[in-house]
């Protein structure tokens, strides 16, 4: 089955559906919001409806780096921040961040219960790792969080059809480390997570069984990083990535045909004729989320739940949907043609089927590991290797 294109639209565009008017807030004081983000949530469509909403004017400061982002809160005016679950735990560790109080938040409820709860279904697994449901909550009566989730994806592998056979668009995490495909694989170049994906492979072939995967151990991570040193010795990878638009060209040459994937990297891809897939993970997915939170530091706390409420209201979810997330809230329906939302939402002709199934496959979350900076220097002698 073909994947088509399903609007995935430039950074600047805007929707077709016209926004509700909405009167100015009394409670919006602030003339201006200083937010903390990255370019594919600090985008015009979403910053300016904000600011005609509001009255209130964004200014981003954008960085790929939650690190970065986060680091900015120490060091220069921030009101808002986009992290997820693991960062917004250090981040509330190092008392940067102050807590949301959902009651503010009147749409909360209508949050998927994947996010709310920590999994779809009560009897869905909870995945390993920084769930956001389990490790957003500050409090034992869950009234207030670090951040408030706001949009998600679940991870997996993309591949070249015609290249690559996969029974019911199904591969294992194993299948990146065949050696069928020695030179013409890509994995993601960051450390932690680039390390979590060659441990799901591992763990797939039965090279590795660690104890918690989102949190190895120095033992674990060295065990790894051997491995990826000897399929670095054999010529296995052609790159590793770092940027989307890195891995669209080397996925649109054919210079690749197995990549641990984004959706809209392989929706980009799709669209100039490469018979490219988004597998469905045979172990379950790698799931992430995110949101924002507010600085222990801003004097702009009500501006700041203006951005909150205006998030979770469904218009900026409703335009991430259009480049290939999810909401986390479930009333985007108002601002999306009927035919996306059964496209993204409904499953039809996308792979990977529904959310509803995507949501009960999770089996690990991006997690930040307690031991980053043991990852990242074994992570930089296999780049040196």
């Amino acid at each position: 089955m073909q994947i088509k294109r399903r609007h995935l639209i430039a950074a600047a565009g805007a929707s077709t559906l016209a926004a509700p008017f909405i009167s100015l807030p009394a409670s919006a004081q602030a003339k201006h919001i200083n937010l903390a983000g990255a370019s594919y949530d600090m985008r015009e469509a979403i910053l300016g409806e904000f600011g005609k909403r509001t009255g209130i004017t964004p200014r981003p400061f954008v960085n790929p780096s939650t690190q970065v982002r986060v680091d900015r809160l120490r060091t220069a005016p921030v009101d808002c921040v986009l992290l997820d679950a693991p960062f917004a735990a250090y981040a509330n560790s190092e008392k940067l961040l102050q807590p949301i109080d959902i009651s503010r938040l009147p749409n909360w409820s209508k949050l998927n219960p994947l996010l709310k709860d920590g999994r779809a279904t009560p009897t869905s697994p909870l995945g390993f790792g920084a769930n956001p449901g389990r490790m957003m909550y500050i409090d034992e009566a869950r009234t207030k969080v670090a951040f408030a989730p706001m949009f998600f994806q679940m991870d997996s592998i993309g591949y070249n059809a015609s290249k690559i056979p996969a029974e019911n668009n199904t591969l294992s995490w194993g299948e990146l480390f065949n050696p069928k495909w020695r030179g013409k694989v890509a994995m993601f170049g960051i450390d932690w997570l680039g390390m979590l994906n060659a441990a799901m492979g591992m763990r797939a072939l039965g090279l590795l069984n660690p104890v918690d995967i989102s949190n190895m151990n120095e033992k674990e991570v060295d065990t790894v990083v051997a491995f990826l040193k000897e399929k670095k010795k054999e010529g296995h990878f052609r790159a590793m990535w770092k940027a989307y638009g890195e891995l669209v060209n080397l996925m649109a040459s054919e210079e690749v045909w197995i990549a641990d994937a984004w959706w809209p990297v392989i929706v980009e891809v799709a669209s100039k004729g490469i018979p490219v897939h988004y597998a469905v993970a045979k172990e379950g997915y790698r799931a992430w989320c995110n949101g924002y939170g507010i600085s222990a530091e801003t004097k702009n706390v009500d501006a700041c739940y203006e951005w909150l409420n205006y998030w979770m209201e469904g218009y900026p979810g409703a335009r991430q949907s259009e480049i290939g997330y999810f909401s986390t809230v479930n009333n985007y329906e108002k601002y999306l043609d009927p035919k996306l939302v059964s496209e993204v939402y409904g499953g039809v002709g996308r792979d990977g089927g529904s959310l509803a199934d995507r949501s009960e496959r999770v089996f690990v979350w991006n997690t930040r590991p307690k031991n980053l900076e043991y990852y990242t220097e074994k992570w930089n002698e296999f780049l040196a290797a």
